[in-house]
């Protein structure tokens, strides 16, 4: 199998943030380094191409729809078009690295033809293929434990069957979140039999808060399987998480994930969890609401999202001469294009700030200097440090 090529690869001493040289498929990249949601683009929004170098996509396919493919009632040339359609509005460069995530809903048993027409959608754009998600598998409450590592066992057995029927790329192997810490060495072992040295750690929609134990479990099992220098990580849908009682900012959870070892960060693409007359208001005020959109910027001065309920106060806080992402858009378009221009916006601040790690770990210098002056995580350092004395490279 084709692996992941590492190489300058340095450690923060003091936290554990990784920066080294990736080359896929003869792309190169440098980590760490946020991937853009290529379905969140718009054409007339441009992020610096500084901060670019990885795409991803997210498609999530219910059963009834994969067996419609799979029998021809359905065709799968309008799914291949639109991811097609999707990287040829986002990439601007032959070397940006492409991964094309795919969700199954549903369903935890899946036929050859089933298995095959899912890896070749996610094999098509992907550099290194990531295996699919099954959603929920270690939530359903008709399968213990046990039961449900051994139908997760198959169904990865099955996709890296499929891929490797006829394969020149790299494997990404999936982690869901949900797995208990005690099983995390299992899993990364069983990859690592199959030559399976990158992984993609699925959040499943959560903060890394009370999953460190499962991080560090992961970070071990690489270490001592000596495989460090061969494998790069993947933090899929994390978030943000909740505003800070008391205020309109919430902390920035998702770019703290770089400091548990993390090469580069995708986006949530796991909608909140709501009881269903919570969700059911929700979406009635969304509906019926005249007022401006709301909308939540990074800031990179004290790594908080901040919540702004009015355009004039975000206005204040815009960075305008440090982005070509006009503040415009924002007060024009509707509420899907304003979504996509915060998360384009978001996206590139988070993209200037680890070029920043990249310069701070490539020198020796220490990042713990840095991230103290950034207010809304600095409560987190200590802990985050903890975990780095505990990770002996």
């Amino acid at each position: 199998m084709t692996k992941v090529k590492v190489s300058k690869q340095n450690i923060d001493e003091d936290l554990y943030i990784k920066s080294e040289k990736l080359k896929i498929n003869n792309k190169i990249i440098k980590t760490p380094i946020k991937s853009f949601d290529v379905t969140k683009t718009r054409q007339d929004t441009e992020v610096s191409q500084l901060v670019k170098g990885v795409n991803e996509i997210f498609k999530t396919f219910k059963i009834d729809t994969i067996k419609k493919y799979v029998d021809g009632t359905e065709d799968t040339k309008d799914v291949y078009n639109e991811i097609q359609r999707h990287y040829n509005r986002s990439s601007k460069g032959d070397n940006e690295i492409n991964f094309c995530f795919t969700m199954v809903k549903d369903s935890y048993s899946l036929d050859e033809k089933e298995i095959n027409m899912i890896t070749n959608i996610g094999y098509n754009k992907s550099d290194a293929t990531p295996l699919p998600i099954f959603e929920n598998l270690f939530k359903n409450e008709n399968y213990g434990i046990q039961t449900a590592l051994t139908k997760f066992f198959e169904l990865m057995q099955q996709s890296i069957d499929s891929i490797n029927r006829l394969n020149n790329k790299p494997i990404i192997g999936m982690i869901p979140s949900s797995i208990p810490d005690s099983f995390i060495p299992t899993v990364v072992d069983f990859y690592h039999k199959q030559d399976i040295t990158s992984f993609a750690f699925d959040f499943e929609g959560n903060v890394h808060s009370g999953l460190s134990g499962r991080i560090r479990e992961l970070m071990i099992s690489i270490i001592d399987l000596d495989i460090l220098n061969e494998s790069f990580i993947y933090s899929l849908n994390t978030q943000r998480g909740k505003v800070t009682r008391g205020t309109n900012i919430t902390k920035g959870n998702d770019i703290l994930v770089y400091n548990f070892g993390f090469d580069i960060m995708g986006d949530n693409h796991i909608p909140p969890r709501f009881p269903p007359e919570v969700a059911k208001s929700i979406q009635e005020r969304s509906n019926t609401s005249k007022d401006e959109p709301l909308i939540r910027l990074f800031n990179s001065n004290d790594y908080g999202h901040h919540k702004h309920d009015k355009l004039n106060d975000a206005i204040e806080m815009y960075p305008h001469e440090e982005t070509k992402i006009p503040f415009k858009n924002f007060q024009e378009g509707n509420k899907a294009k304003i979504e996509m221009t915060q998360k384009l916006f978001n996206s590139e601040r988070i993209g200037v700030e680890l070029l920043k790690y990249q310069k701070i770990i490539n020198e020796g210098d220490m990042a713990i200097n840095y991230l103290e002056t950034k207010n809304q995580i600095v409560n987190d350092l200590n802990s985050l440090r903890d975990f780095r004395k505990n990770i002996n490279v």
